[in-house]
């Protein structure tokens, strides 16, 4: 009976510690303060940057460690953004996605699927969000199809189709 008890009394002790464990970070998480959250976005530009070329015109001319400032629509792939990266793909605003000028049905139209896999890469970059903090793009108010111009710098090179910015900074422009 005593061993009973005791086993009881510690299972109990567990599940108390987990709650209190639970609840102590359910309380950090919503305890952000509207300066830590913007502070979080820092990335997160409210004038656009001037200059801005299109994504064929940087491919073109831009070498490893060159700032840029590129204009383009986030799509190319079927999840071009995710919240839990700070990787993501645009393309040339040149590019029309599918159904851009007409109705054609399309469910996924970012994706550009009515454009073969050359043509979308050629017209395309790959941008990695460099900032001090966790990024979660799309609760900052990006999503696929958003006209976006990005400053950053061109990263390295390995083949030509591989094409990378390694962005500090994000105007969304239709928004």
């Amino acid at each position: 009976m005593n061993r009973t008890l005791l086993l009881t009394a510690a299972t109990g002790l567990l599940l108390a510690i987990s709650g209190c464990k639970q609840a102590t970070s359910e309380q950090s998480s919503q305890t952000t303060t509207p300066a830590q959250q913007a502070d979080q976005n820092a990335w997160l530009l409210t004038n656009a940057p001037e200059g801005a070329v299109s994504i064929t015109q940087a491919r073109a001319n831009g070498k490893e460690g060159d700032t840029v400032v590129i204009r383009g629509r986030i799509g190319g792939r079927h999840s071009p953004i995710s919240a839990d990266s700070p990787i993501f793909t645009i393309v040339d605003l040149g590019l029309d996605y599918c159904g851009q000028h007409d109705d054609d049905g399309c469910p996924t139209p970012w994706d550009y699927c009515c454009e073969t896999k050359s043509t979308i890469t050629n017209n395309s970059a790959t941008v990695q969000l460099i900032t001090e903090n966790t990024v979660n793009p799309i609760a900052a108010g990006l999503e696929a199809l958003d006209e976006v111009i990005l400053i950053g710098t061109v990263g390295p090179r390995p083949t030509d189709e591989v094409f990378t910015i390694r962005a500090t900074g994000i105007y969304l422009a239709d928004g």
